[in-house]
């Protein structure tokens, strides 16, 4: 067995992993969690799962070996290959991205027996655990009373079209779901490596592409760092659409526009539960609460700073008036 600890530890920049890149070049993916946290077994096997079923796409880095939580190591560590580059550059690259994205949704579903999660209805689904979310987090999290107007209107604006959404056929694949620039690695051969697969499930690739493209995404990550205009995103989602063949993409343009609002409202109130659960004391009976512990110290300051960002007014409003326009031509 593969001692996660024998190696040099890289600066950690993940919320929810510590990486090691090991001695023999390849990379300890440590997942966060506390002692006692029940469900860490679970997730690490379902994310072991997903590295599994994503593999035949090839762009995804290949896992060698699982670690069981224990002592210690509470959530557990994947062995994966180590994958040498860089974060994409944008707007240049997103063409990169939107190959590696089309790729991974064209592989087949996971069988029901799999440990990988499964929406049946990712409007509803997604729009339920933005709702929990706003109902425990987003009071406490947004201090201006403008932003936080402005966020629970978008959040109404959403419930209001569940009787015309609720009920339609939405195409399934197997969604990534945290597609952020910074979860992309690209190598000396020009390929995107998605190597992010905490979250991957059965649902609407419709959030991947809004989950790549958005102000909230774009600007996570410090070596990305960029906000992208209306064409360059309009230029990603014309460089994906082409890749899945004119039936799928037919099938999906009708989802690109409300799972893109749905995106923004999940990115921003996982910032909110973020900024409580970070800042809050060690509560034993949530084992699950999320923990800025094992951050990088420049890392931890870069988030807050984007949350700040995220959470202000003007950028609050500025999101709304183009988050669907950004589709659009004028």
């Amino acid at each position: 067995m593969v001692d996660p600890f024998d190696g040099e530890a890289l600066p950690a920049t993940g919320t929810a992993h510590g990486h090691v890149r090991l001695r023999d070049g390849r990379l300890a993916r440590i997942a966060y969690a506390h002692e006692g946290d029940a469900s860490a077994a679970g997730r690490l096997h379902a994310q072991a799962a997903a590295f599994r079923h994503l593999e035949p796409a090839g762009r995804t880095p290949h896992l060698h070996e699982v670690i069981e939580p224990r002592a210690g190591l509470p959530g557990g560590a994947l062995i994966v290959d180590f994958i040498e580059g860089r974060a994409p550059r944008l707007p240049d690259e997103l063409g990169l991205m939107a190959d590696t994205l089309a790729r991974i949704h064209a592989l087949p579903l996971p069988p029901a027996s799999s440990p990988i999660a499964r929406q049946g209805n990712p409007f509803l689904e997604t729009l339920e655990g933005i709702e929990l979310n706003a109902m425990r987090f987003l009071d406490k999290a947004v201090t201006d009373p403008g932003a936080r107007a402005d966020i629970a209107d978008e959040l109404r604006a959403m419930r209001r079209l569940v009787p015309a959404l609720g009920r339609k056929v939405q195409p399934l694949t197997v969604a990534l779901a945290d597609t952020h620039p910074g979860n992309f690695i690209v190598d000396s051969a020009g390929i995107a490596w998605f190597v992010d697969l905490e979250k991957v499930h059965v649902g609407s690739p419709a959030i991947d592409l809004a989950h790549a493209t958005l102000p909230t995404s774009t600007l996570w990550h410090p070596d990305v760092g960029k906000r992208l205009t209306g064409e360059e995103v309009r230029g990603f989602y014309e460089s994906y659409l082409p890749r899945i063949g004119a039936q799928k993409a037919e099938a999906l343009r009708p989802w690109l526009a409300p799972m893109r609002r749905l995106t923004w409202l999940r990115t921003t109130l996982f910032m909110a539960r973020w900024r409580v659960e970070t800042r809050s004391p060690r509560d034993p009976s949530n084992p699950g609460q999320w923990s800025s512990a094992g951050l990088d110290a420049r890392m931890k300051a870069h988030i807050d700073a984007r949350i700040d960002e995220c959470f202000s007014p003007s950028v609050v409003r500025a999101i709304r008036a183009t988050i669907s326009s950004d589709l659009t031509r004028s």
